[in-house]
Parts: structure tokens; sequence; C-alpha cells
């Protein structure tokens, strides 16, 4: 009883949250968002002595934002490889933005670690993908530019009426101001990929009937305007599939959408997290947040992510 009351809870939750914030039920409207665009340029950035930097550009909602809980983290894998975490990753810098600057690093890149995340008590999956990228290129420079916000919806607010919707705009922003802080400190920085978790908001009503179209546009702007950045065989775009269940009834759809996408070019990537079996009810214990993934899940995306970046990569070479 007491779960199906925490899955009721949690339907009724992200249906407010879509309603207020992102699409409604047909797809239109969106609430205006006032953002913050006034990024600061780093103060704290040594010379680069040109050395390259492959940048990676982590973009979605609340499962890209993080909303896993460090201490249930520190308690899955033990405080030894949880010191780790928290100490963070030498050679990975993370420059963040998360739900309007709710939690950022003020312009700073700092060292991967936890606390990225929701507030500074959660994570995403810049973590794993951190750890990862780490192992595989322990002696290169490797930075992770997140801007997400959580709720937002594709086709209202990413995007507007096809075009280039607000948040969009000030992702590209902030994109902008920390590559050409990288490129003015002396770093021979690229961008390699782009990491999309997104599609949970746009899962709920007519909107997912659209989502193949828009995420075309979407990608197809975010191409066009970060060129000048590009990696010289072009920017991969690796794309998570969203959850099932009842919460976002249309799902199949948009993770359809998402497949169909990247059979178009061998810059678009797809994986599936039902079919990595990533889990959303586990944690907290007894009333568990079911629309996003539990501290362990996160990690395992961030691996997802980390793993298409470098088979696409060791393809390339």
């Amino acid at each position: 009883m007491r779960r199906l009351l925490s899955i009721i809870l949690a339907i009724l939750i992200v249906s407010l949250t879509v309603l207020m914030l992102g699409c409604n039920r047909d797809g239109e409207g969106g609430a205006h968002l006032d953002l913050n665009t006034d990024f600061k340029k780093p103060t704290s950035l040594s010379d680069g002595e040109g050395r390259d930097a492959k940048v990676i550009l982590l973009l979605g909602q609340s499962n890209a934002t993080g909303c896993a809980l460090n201490s249930y983290l520190e308690k899955n894998v033990g405080k030894e490889q949880y010191s780790i975490y928290e100490e963070g990753f030498s050679n990975v810098f993370v420059n963040y933005s998360i739900d309007n600057c709710l939690n950022s690093s003020k312009g700073e890149f700092v060292k991967a670690s936890v606390g990225f995340g929701h507030t500074s008590e959660y994570f995403g999956p810049e973590l794993g993908i951190a750890e990862r990228l780490s192992r595989e290129y322990p002696d290169e420079t490797i930075i992770i530019l997140k801007y997400t916000y959580s709720g937002s919806c594709l086709k209202t607010q990413w995007l507007d009426e096809g075009d280039r919707g607000e948040i969009y705009k000030a992702c590209i922003k902030f994109t902008k101001t920390y590559m050409d802080a990288l490129l003015e400190s002396n770093y021979n920085a690229s961008l390699g990929a782009i990491c999309w978790m997104q599609g949970e908001s746009d899962a709920v009503g007519k909107v997912a009937d659209e989502y193949y179209d828009n995420q075309g546009r979407f990608v197809s702007f975010l191409r066009e305007d970060l060129d000048k950045y590009a990696d010289d065989g072009g920017i991969y775009f690796v794309d998570a599939g969203i959850q099932a269940g009842n919460i976002f009834p249309r799902y199949g759809v948009v993770n359809e959408a998402k497949a169909r996408f990247a059979r178009e070019s061998v810059l678009n990537l797809y994986f599936s997290t039902i079919d990595a079996h990533l889990t959303t009810n586990l944690e907290p214990e007894g009333e568990p947040d079911l629309p996003h993934y539990d501290s362990m899940s996160t990690l395992k995306l961030g691996y997802l992510f980390a793993e298409q970046i470098i088979s696409s990569y060791n393809a390339r070479d």
C-alpha cells in the first residue's frame, strides 16, 4: 500500500511539474523562465600551455542534473571508493550551471567529484563520465561543461515554435563563454561530444509525437552554433533513452524517436537505460524518488555515456 501511494504521489508531482514548467499535455505553452545568463569568466584557470583538452557537453533535465544522494553512493560503494569520488579526478574538470544557477561552479573549472547535482548533497552522471574517461585518458585533460534544467521540455523551452528557445539560448551562451575561456587560456580545446539526458517532460502527452522532429532541429542548431569549437571529425550527439513506467506514459514514443534519430548518422548515438536496467525504486529507502535514478544507476548512466564516447573516439582514431 505504501509503495502504491509513493507511485501515485510521484505521478502527481511529475504531472504538476510538467504542467507548470514544461509542456502541457498537448505540447503547448511552457512557463517563461527568467534565466541568469551572467556567466562569470573563471579566475583560477591556469595557462594551458597549448595542450589538448577534450570537451564534453552534458545537457538535459533532472536525471542529467542529478538527483542521487551522495550519502547513498557512499553507502553503496564503501568509504574507500567514496573518498576517491570526494577527492575528484585530477585530469577531469567540470564547469557547471544547474537549474538556473541554483547550484553552480560560479564560472570556475573544478575537479570532477560529488556534489554537482540538484544541490551539493547530490551528484549526476558527470561523476561516472569522469571516472571512466579519467581511466581511459589518464594523460589528457578532460573538460565537462554541464548545463541542465530540471523539468524542462524540449519542444517549448529548449526550443520555441521550432526555433531556439530560452534554455537553449542560455545554454549556448554558457558553452561559448567557457569554450572561449579555455581557448583564451591557451588550451587547444575542442568539443567532441554532447551528452543528452532528457525526454521525460515530453513523454506525457501529444508532444511525444513531435519528439523526433524537435530533436532533429535541436541537434542541428547545436552543431551549427557550436561548429567553431567542433572536433575535426564533428560533434557526437550521445542520447540516453528515458525510463519506462506509468510516470512517463509515452516513454516508448520518445525512445523510438531517439533511436530513429540515432540511425541517421554515425555522429548520432543512442543507448537504452531500460536495457541497462537502471533503477529508480530503491532510494530513498521506503519512499523512493521514482522519477529519478538511484545512486548506483546515476553512476552507471555516466559510465554508459562514457562508453559511447570512448568507442566513438577510438573508431575515429
